[in-house]
């Protein structure tokens, strides 16, 4: 799946903020609201803050044996038990998948394609998604570098249109929350930095052609992902109120519809909800590419058998979310967010048992 084209530091500068701002938009903006409440930007900035901590773990382990992949060094460190490892994190990988392709499925279903199969709208994001893919890693950087130009236009657009709506009367009382929440937020949002750190590792440091200047450019990425993501919320709370942000599965979205220019011209939020599909698309081509190149490391395939490996896992995507999601007040609910926390969970666990192996 790979070529011997090789990326820049930029390419994945672009990707980690796809990567962490596609889960943001779908679910986790929604679930820091309904734990942290008026709280929630203090959550985030307490999560940011671990997140750098752990960061500097992950690049420590990405830089060392710098011609393997995270695959390749699971099998280095932990010889008897790195099939074992390697298969969970290969689960984990698919349910990452799954789970952000198939809630930007559920939210086209239900806000714009309401007469269309949803098994359709589906088909056609995995369909979309495994094609960049299988151009190879240096195909889905560049295409995350196009539009990772218009999604930062898109934005300061929606942020400069809410910004002059925000009431500060919505930001209190602040400290009337649960404290408990505001930690269980915060830790929540530390553990999502770790869907770039994993799907990230696994690309072997030094297939960067630029290696020199990643971690600058991990660094920033992580950091504009924040200030993004915090302006969003900011102005979600500032404009919405916690009261109505609370109502709805996508408080994001909803806040957008607020957006009219010239006070004619509305349901500009068409416009602005490209910015997290392009996330989602971006973000999904590498974790499924991720995925493909772990099933392919792990078992030591030839190419014959990857291809057949990986048309599996594909159909696999494609049913198992009618399985798992099979309730249809899914969208309005928090009923699955456990899912993606125990992938993150693990995600967490695994990072941090490679980082002290690799210092013995």
């Amino acid at each position: 799946m790979i070529n011997d084209n090789k990326i820049n530091s930029f390419g994945l500068f672009a990707m980690i903020i796809s990567l962490t701002s596609s889960s943001f938009y779908g679910i986790y903006s929604a679930y820091i609201i309904y734990l942290s409440k008026t709280m929630s930007l203090i959550s985030m900035l307490i999560g940011l803050l671990f997140g750098l901590v752990f960061s500097n773990m992950f690049l420590k382990l990405f830089k060392s044996k710098s011609n393997l992949s995270m695959t390749n060094k699971i099998k280095l460190l932990f010889p008897k038990l790195s099939i074992f490892i390697n298969i969970i994190l290969i689960i984990c990988t698919l349910l990452t998948y799954i789970f952000l392709t198939y809630r930007l499925t559920s939210f086209l279903s239900n806000e714009y394609l309401i007469n269309m199969p949803t098994y359709l709208i589906s088909l056609l994001i995995i369909i979309v998604t495994t094609y960049i893919a299988s151009k190879g890693l240096d195909t889905t950087i560049k295409v995350t570098t196009i539009t990772f130009y218009i999604s930062i236009i898109v934005f300061l657009f929606d942020s400069l249109s809410l910004f002059p709506q925000v009431k500060i009367d919505n930001f209190l009382p602040i400290y009337n929350v649960n404290k408990t929440n505001v930690i269980i937020s915060s830790l929540y949002f530390t553990l999502y930095f770790f869907v770039p750190i994993v799907n990230i590792g696994f690309i072997k440091y030094n297939y960067i052609v630029d290696n020199n200047k990643f971690t600058k450019y991990y660094y920033l990425s992580i950091i504009l992902s924040f200030i993004m993501s915090f302006i969003l919320l900011f102005n979600t709370i500032g404009v919405s109120g916690i009261k109505v942000c609370s109502l709805f599965d996508y408080p994001i979205y909803t806040t957008l519809k607020r957006i009219k220019l010239f006070n004619f011209l509305d349901s500009l939020e068409n416009i602005s909800i490209s910015l997290w599909i392009f996330y989602v698309i971006n973000s999904s081509s590498l974790i499924i590419l991720s995925l493909f190149n772990q099933i392919k490391d792990t078992f030591n395939l030839t190419n014959k058998k990857t291809i057949i490996i990986n048309s599996i896992l594909i159909v696999i995507s494609f049913i198992l979310p009618n399985i798992i999601f099979n309730n249809s007040n899914y969208i309005e609910t928090f009923n699955y967010i456990y899912i993606p926390l125990i992938v993150l969970l693990i995600y967490f666990i695994t990072i941090v048992t490679l980082f002290y192996k690799n210092k013995r």
